[in-house]
């Protein structure tokens, strides 16, 4: 109940944040739409609005009223989107409404008289920039809510090894993380996803962690992995969602299907005269910054059963391992957890330059150690603005 609170104050205060900001810009730089009563009362709004449905939503979920979390989640996303989008574009309408002031009051000053007209196209023209940019942003963000629910993205991702072992050229990993069965994605999704999949053969399937929020769906979904039949088996670590919905219930429906589930341990898989180990580490739970002494005792203890000259998978709910992993020579680290911030420009988190560590979507070297975090199959709030959701296949090569 702690960790639920404090994740709503959190998001509240962000929600609050992005609230404040866009009334102040409003108010100083655009005080010609200010001075309109309705625009007040809908910048205030705007605020009250997302924290109101953005605490229905969780309330929705904890009390696991589908139709709450359902509906609400939605509504919020779309406040903040606009909070967001008027944070980032009135700026730009302010210059233009600076520079709509300046150019009247030159036009007086060098004019015959102090009340010389001003040109009517050149303000309908200005008004209309000013307005334009604003719209835009909104629009564009909202056009977010929809790509959340557009097809998932599974592509190859070729990555090289130098010393790759012969038996595991050309291996395919298929990588399906934070699916998030629910609400927003459902178990005909996922039916979807693996029949893609099954068009490019993957040797091998692991997931790293969220994989359903409604648990209830848990044991379809394992059926429908196992049904791809993927000659190396499939495999799964835990995320901070498995803990919220009950991590014994979980731990219970895995042993009955057929994907194992790795908590700080993994095993060894022979392929040809070679052998590959993969293994599954812990989630520390915290949606705080990660403890890194967690992380590297629970990779301690995964690793114990690797074989010296092993290729080593990990899968990582959280990328934040890979730097421990990277000093541990662990070949492959998967991840996801971070959703890609939500926003990406150019298949990079659009956050990546402010948070460089957080390794939040993509590829990533470490010396010999290599990272893939992935966006996500789903989500459970529904936004996405340039990271389309993602089941992506690994692709080993020698290099």
């Amino acid at each position: 109940m702690s960790r639920v609170f404090f994740f709503v104050i959190f998001v509240a205060a962000v929600i609050l944040f992005f609230g404040l900001a866009q009334i102040l810009l409003l108010r100083h730089l655009n005080r010609v739409w200010w001075e309109r009563r309705w625009i007040r009362r809908l910048a205030w709004a705007l605020p009250t609005v997302g924290i109101v449905f953005f605490v229905l939503a969780v309330a929705g979920e904890y009390y696991r009223a589908s139709w709450l979390a359902y509906s609400a989640a939605p509504i919020s996303a779309l406040a903040v989107i606009a909070e967001v989008s008027l944070m980032l574009s009135l700026p730009v309408s302010g210059l233009i409404h600076l520079a709509d002031r300046l150019i009247t009051k030159y036009i007086r000053r060098n004019g015959k008289s102090e009340e010389a007209p001003s040109d009517p196209r050149r303000r309908l023209f200005l008004k209309g920039a000013a307005a334009a940019v604003p719209l835009a942003t909104i629009t564009t963000g909202f056009s977010g809510v929809g790509r959340a629910f557009g097809p998932v993205q599974i592509e190859r991702k070729q990555f090289a090894y130098k010393d790759l072992p012969a038996d595991l050229e050309g291996l395919r990993i298929l990588h399906l993380s934070d699916i998030h069965l629910r609400h927003y994605v459902t178990l005909s999704d996922l039916e979807e996803v693996m029949i893609e999949a099954e068009r490019h053969s993957p040797d091998l399937v692991l997931l790293t962690g969220d994989v359903a929020d409604d648990l209830a769906q848990l044991p379809d979904a394992m059926r429908m992995i196992t049904a791809l039949q993927p000659r190396l088996g499939a495999y799964a670590s835990l995320g901070n969602h498995e803990y919220f919905r009950g991590v014994e219930r979980v731990r219970s429906l895995f042993d009955r299907s057929g994907v194992p589930l790795f908590v700080d341990k993994g095993t060894r898989i022979p392929v040809g005269d070679s052998s590959l180990f993969v293994g599954g580490i812990d989630d520390p739970v915290s949606m705080r910054n990660v403890d890194q002494s967690f992380l590297r005792t629970a990779l301690d203890k995964t690793l114990i059963d690797r074989g010296e000259n092993d290729f080593t998978i990990v899968m990582s709910h959280r990328p934040d391992v890979f730097t421990t992993a990277s000093a541990h020579s662990v070949d492959l680290t998967l991840a996801g957890h971070t959703h890609g911030g939500q926003i990406g420009l150019f298949g990079r988190s659009f956050l990546e330059r402010s948070l460089p560590e957080k390794y939040l979507w993509g590829h990533y070297h470490d010396d010999d150690s290599q990272l893939y975090t992935s966006c996500g199959v789903g989500h459970w709030f529904p936004f996405r603005l340039g990271c389309p959701p993602e089941a992506p296949i690994i692709e080993l090569h020698r290099a």
